[in-house]
């Protein structure tokens, strides 16, 4: 999977970004058919925003977006958004595939 940073109207150091690019990638645990990762952090005043952009398999696209004070609570509220998701689409996908046999199948 491709994790990529992006970072809009700050700067951040070296341990955010490592951060940020472990979290996205435990994603890949919830729900294995990622291709990419978008990480994108922004600061609007006294806000940090957070925001998570996966693509994945047959044109899946998921958001997630969060605001918080502190950068590092944003990232985590936001990967907690992306792994409810995830985890949704994951047991979606599963219980597609899951059809009930036919009542008279059964009694033969």
């Amino acid at each position: 999977m491709r994790v990529q940073i992006a970072v809009k109207h700050m700067d951040i150091s070296e341990a955010m970004k490592d951060y940020a690019e472990e979290r996205a990638a435990k994603l890949e645990h919830y729900f294995d058919r990622i291709n990419s990762m978008k990480v994108i952090l922004n600061r609007d005043g006294n806000l940090y925003s957070a925001e998570m952009l996966c693509g994945g398999a047959r044109g899946i696209q998921l958001v997630a977006h969060e605001k918080h004070k502190d950068l590092f609570a944003a990232m985590d509220l936001v990967t907690d958004k992306m792994e409810r998701q995830l985890t949704k689409l994951k047991e979606k996908v599963k219980g597609h595939h899951m059809k009930k046999a036919p009542k008279s199948a059964e009694l033969r």
